[in-house]
C-alpha cells in the first residue's frame, strides 16, 4: 500500500499535483493547481511530467486507481506521494471546474536565456523561425511556439514526433514536426533559421551544417553531455556522445558568445551549455 502524502505537503507553493481521474470528473471539479492525466493515458504521457527527481502528489478518489497510477510511476523511477481521498486540507481547497491552466512539464532552462537574447537583439520575437533538432517529446519545441516563434521540430524516431505533435495540440500551439535524419548530408537547409536549438544530442560531423543553418545575426542554443558525465553517472553509453571540456564553444569560436558554461545542470546530468550569435558579416 502506497503511504499517503503528508498534509503539510499540500500547502507547499511548488507542490506538483497530478490528478489521474477520468477527464469528465476532473473537468467537473479539481484542485486549482492540479493537472489531469487520466490513469488510462498515464503510461503514454510520461513525457508531460516534471523531471524524475521531483515528487508528484497524486490524486484519485478511487484508492485502487491511485495505487495503479503510483505503480506505473514507480516503475519509471518517479517519486510519488498519494493524496488520501479524505484529506481535509485537499478537500478544503476552493475547487475549480473546466480545463486546467497548470502544467507539470517544462522546457530546458537554457531556452529562457535564448528568448531573452533574441528579445535583446530584435525586440518582439513573434514570427521568427526556429529549428529544434532531436526534439524528443517536444517540450522545447512547444515552449518556443508559445513564445510566438514558427517552429520546425525534427527527430529520427516516429514515436517522438507523434508525442511532440500531441503535446503541441494539447497546449494549443502550432508547429511543424516531422521525422528526419539530420546526419544525412544536406538534411539541414543553410541560412533558413533565426535560431537553431539542440539538446542532449551530439554528432560532431553535423556541427558545420548546424552552424550554416543559422541566418547571419541569428542564434544557436546547444546543450548536451560533457565529461566527466560518463565517469560519474555511466551514461550515455557511447563515449562519442559526450563532449570534451571546452569543445562545444570551439565549434562556434568566431561567433559572439552570450552563454558558455559547463557543470551540473540536474542531479545526474553534467552538460555544456551554449548560446551564441552568428556574425552578420
Amino acid at each position: 500500500m502506497q503511504p499517503y502524502a503528508a498534509s503539510d505537503n499540500l500547502y507547499q507553493r511548488d507542490a506538483l499535483f497530478l490528478d489521474v481521474r477520468r477527464e469528465s470528473l476532473f473537468l467537473a471539479a479539481h484542485h486549482p493547481r492540479a493537472v489531469n492525466i487520466p490513469l488510462e493515458e498515464l503510461a503514454d504521457r510520461i513525457h508531460e511530467l516534471p523531471p524524475p527527481y521531483e515528487t508528484l502528489l497524486l490524486f484519485d478518489m478511487d484508492p485502487l486507481r491511485a495505487e495503479q497510477a503510483a505503480a506505473i510511476l514507480h516503475d519509471r523511477d518517479r517519486l510519488v506521494e498519494v493524496i488520501a481521498p479524505d484529506n481535509v486540507r485537499w478537500n478544503d481547497e476552493a475547487m475549480v471546474s473546466g480545463a486546467s491552466t497548470a502544467r507539470l512539464w517544462r522546457p530546458h532552462g537554457l531556452l529562457h536565456e535564448l528568448i531573452a537574447a533574441m528579445q535583446a537583439e530584435w525586440g518582439d520575437v513573434k514570427g521568427r523561425i526556429a529549428l529544434d533538432i532531436a526534439c524528443g517529446a517536444g517540450r522545447d519545441a512547444v515552449f518556443l511556439a508559445e513564445q510566438g516563434l514558427h517552429v520546425t521540430a525534427w527527430d529520427i524516431l516516429p514515436d517522438a514526433v507523434t508525442r511532440c505533435t500531441d503535446l503541441a495540440r494539447r497546449t494549443g500551439v502550432r508547429l511543424a514536426a516531422s521525422v528526419r535524419d539530420v546526419t544525412i548530408a544536406g538534411a539541414i537547409p543553410p541560412g533558413a533559421f533565426d535560431a537553431v536549438c539542440c539538446f542532449n544530442f551530439l554528432h560532431r560531423p553535423l556541427m558545420p551544417a548546424l552552424a550554416e543553418a543559422v541566418r547571419p545575426g541569428g542564434f544557436v542554443c546547444y546543450e548536451t553531455f560533457v565529461d566527466p558525465q560518463r565517469e560519474r553517472f555511466g551514461k550515455p553509453a557511447r563515449p562519442e556522445r559526450v563532449l570534451r571540456p571546452g569543445e562545444l564553444a570551439s565549434f562556434f569560436n568566431s561567433w559572439r558568445v552570450i552563454v558558455s558554461r559547463e557543470g551540473l545542470v540536474s542531479p545526474r546530468r553534467i552538460a555544456a551549455s551554449l548560446i551564441a550569435q552568428r556574425p552578420v558579416t
